[in-house]
């Protein structure tokens, strides 16, 4: 999907749209979930959304999306692996190396995941898969969205403002927010890193 039928998308169906594209690519359809939340974002700097419900909408879509990745591994885990998409999805290199990082990181791994759209459907699938408790799921998982979503469309917000509503100026906003949410996300990144280290230093 283009940005400019994200945007279209939104200008028709508002929150629902956003709502609806971002709880279908959470749940590991191949639509990133960042053009829609910089489609969803324009739309709050051009005033045609509102920041907050904008934030509702697609916080719910994305949330509802990876519980719905979290118990297809807990209910369908072995059943889904043995499937020829779950063969296509997760090669067994790529199975090991998800195990791995739970084995090692535990709880670290589903809030850094958010971050990272590569891993994000697979380490969901696998905290499913290895039985991690609904509520710490829902709460490292909330967690990080709640960094990821409304920075997202803040910095797009902020790029609707400055830049008019042409095709020109939304590729321009596109390139600006990319720039400045991967600065942002770095800087959140190296915090938890740093937290995470010092407790483990503490507990040292």
């Amino acid at each position: 999907m283009t940005l400019d039928f994200l945007i279209g998308a939104i200008s028709d169906f508002r929150y629902l749209a956003m709502f609806g594209i971002l709880f279908i690519s959470a749940m590991g359809v191949p639509l990133p979930e960042e053009p829609l939340l910089v489609a969803s974002g324009l739309s709050v700097g051009w005033g045609t959304s509102s920041y907050g419900w904008t934030c509702l909408a697609c916080l719910t879509g994305i949330l509802s999306g990876d519980l719905w990745v979290y118990f297809l591994g807990i209910r369908g885990g072995k059943w889904f692996l043995q499937t020829r998409l779950g063969s296509v999805l997760f090669s067994p290199a790529r199975q090991k190396k998800i195990e791995h990082l739970f084995e090692k990181h535990g709880m670290k791994t589903v809030f850094l995941g958010r971050f990272i759209p590569a891993v994000r459907f697979g380490v969901f699938f696998f905290a499913g898969r290895h039985a991690m408790p609904l509520g710490k799921f829902i709460g490292l998982n909330a967690l990080g969205a709640l960094v990821y979503a409304p920075l997202w469309i803040w910095l797009s917000a902020l790029a609707g403002e400055r830049f008019a509503k042409t095709a020109a100026a939304t590729r321009l906003a596109e390139r600006w927010v990319g720039q400045g949410s991967l600065i942002l996300i770095g800087l959140v990144v190296l915090v938890v890193v740093g937290l995470i280290w010092g407790a483990g230093k503490k507990k040292g």
